[in-house]
């Protein structure tokens, strides 16, 4: 089929860090075809997020119950076609968005051959699962069906002014430089025992270097339970995905934590990452543009040994 889309439509309607890992494939696109105008079909929180972004020009807010099922499908499909989109890429494949993107008559349709891919016309194995390949570049392989320059493009990610950060001076200072620490996960087997950031937080502050701990609202709880064991400045529930960027970029040296959006945020911002690996697979999940340093548990307990590597990783960086 030969199409120079007008209107190219990005599926992306899961987690901030499985989202933000497509933001390359989608700027691709948009490099490949400057005079497109871009779509995204996103959680409202990760539009909030990339608003400002100047490779992605309209956003369309994903509701999972209005298009569950084949209802809710025939209701996206109508949406699509009022959009007059001529091109969508479906990066998480979803039985409702194959089915949607051939009730819209979408010209090309491009995405994973299961959950329904016959409704596709462009498509390729989903070979995930086998995680020979980062997150990133199994999202390139996926563009690179309508795709003739083929690179890995950089974001330019855009945040808000430093003074959006004001009501936070009670807890932190703004003009300051911390290590943000992200201890949480939604996901419980991703979880690492206290005792390991003990261990770590008890070694950067011989350092006399500040600590600050992020998360989300629903963290709070555990928040501060930990920051009574930890000793360090505690600002969990107290920023928006938008907010977080914001922190990150003003007031972060280096950012520890979990398999997270906010690993994959700091990195994209190219803050120095150390990433604490419980379960998810770092060659597929890990940091990929900022200096980085992968702590690997799956097969093993925390030591003293790992300890050493982050504070070491730190001093040759000139972070401690």
């Amino acid at each position: 089929m030969s199409l120079t889309p007008k209107k190219i439509l990005f599926i992306r309607s899961d987690r901030v860090g499985e989202f933000l890992l497509s933001l390359p494939a989608i700027r691709l696109v948009k490099e490949n075809y400057p005079e497109s105008k871009i779509f995204l079909l996103a959680q409202q929180s990760n539009i909030d997020l990339v608003k400002g972004l100047d490779f992605i020009n309209y956003f369309i807010e994903y509701h999972e119950q209005e298009f569950r099922g084949i209802r809710g499908a025939f209701k996206l499909g109508k949406i699509l076609k009022k959009e007059e989109i001529d091109c969508v890429i479906i990066l998480n494949p979803k039985k409702e968005f194959h089915l949607s993107s051939y009730l819209a008559r979408i010209p090309l349709r491009i995405g994973y051959a299961r959950k329904w891919g016959f409704c596709l016309n462009r498509k390729i194995a989903d070979r995930k699962n086998l995680e020979e390949k980062h997150e990133i570049e199994y999202n390139l392989e996926l563009v690179g069906l309508i795709c003739k320059k083929m690179f890995i493009p950089e974001i330019n990610f855009s945040t808000e002014e430093k003074t959006s950060l004001e009501p936070l001076k009670d807890v932190v200072e703004i003009n300051k430089k911390y290590i943000v620490l992200h201890p949480f996960t939604s996901y419980p087997p991703k979880k690492v025992d206290d005792t390991f950031w003990m261990a770590l937080v008890e070694r950067i502050k011989s350092q006399k270097k500040d600590i600050v701990i992020i998360g989300s609202k629903e963290e709070e709880e555990e928040a501060l339970l930990l920051e009574k064991k930890l000793g360090v400045k505690n600002i969990v529930g107290k920023l928006t995905l938008r907010n977080l960027a914001t922190f990150l970029k003003y007031c972060c040296v280096i950012f520890i934590g979990l398999d997270s959006g906010p690993l994959h945020l700091a990195d994209i911002l190219q803050i120095p990452v150390i990433g604490v690996f419980k379960i998810s697979n770092p060659k597929r999940w890990g940091p990929y543009f900022a200096k980085y340093l992968v702590i690997d548990l799956r097969r093993k307990e925390y030591s003293l040994s790992h300890i050493d590597k982050i504070i070491s990783f730190m001093r040759e960086n000139l972070l401690l």
